[in-house]
């Protein structure tokens, strides 16, 4: 594994595409070359498209998560795997979105989905709220959750763009 550098793209992409308007985001193939030529490796730039076709994959195959205020406080036991690569302040970190109604159960798997599939050894707590962004913003009608994710953001001192 390497150390982020497909989250760097993500990042990228999300700054400058997922933001834009549908109509200014370039073709796949411009978009693909516009990153080359920003730097990042053919290889980092496919990873991050698997990676993101991946979440878009992941949101169809979930169901509606009507009922979600049923399962609110429910305890989430992770596995030895997720144990080793979400640190104890990721793990403390999604404890608090769930507490703060940010993120449902089922939007909550898919982060840590995401987040272990990133190109790292041990996901850190500033990656773990790239892909709470990322998840949010892949998703329609979240304004409600990413004011919630705002309101966490100033409260732990850190910051979010959408």
């Amino acid at each position: 594994m390497t150390t982020g550098s497909v989250l760097k793209v993500l990042i990228y992409v999300y700054d400058h595409y997922m933001l834009a308007d549908p109509a200014d985001v370039p073709e796949r193939r411009h978009m693909l070359e516009d990153l080359q030529k920003r730097g990042f490796s053919v290889s980092e730039v496919v990873q991050a498209m698997e990676w993101l076709s991946a979440l878009v994959a992941d949101q169809r195959a979930s169901p509606d998560p009507a009922g979600e205020e049923t399962d609110r406080g429910t305890l989430r036991i992770y596995a030895d795997g997720e144990l080793s690569r979400l640190s104890a302040d990721c793990r403390a970190f999604l404890m608090l979105l769930d507490r703060q109604r940010v993120l449902t159960s089922q939007q909550r798997e898919l982060v840590i989905e995401r987040a272990l599939a990133l190109d790292v050894d041990e996901v850190e707590v500033e990656q773990l709220k790239w892909v709470v962004l990322l998840v949010l913003s892949a998703q329609p009608g979240q304004e409600l959750a990413f004011a919630r994710f705002e309101s966490v953001m100033s409260a732990t001192g850190g910051s979010v763009r959408h």
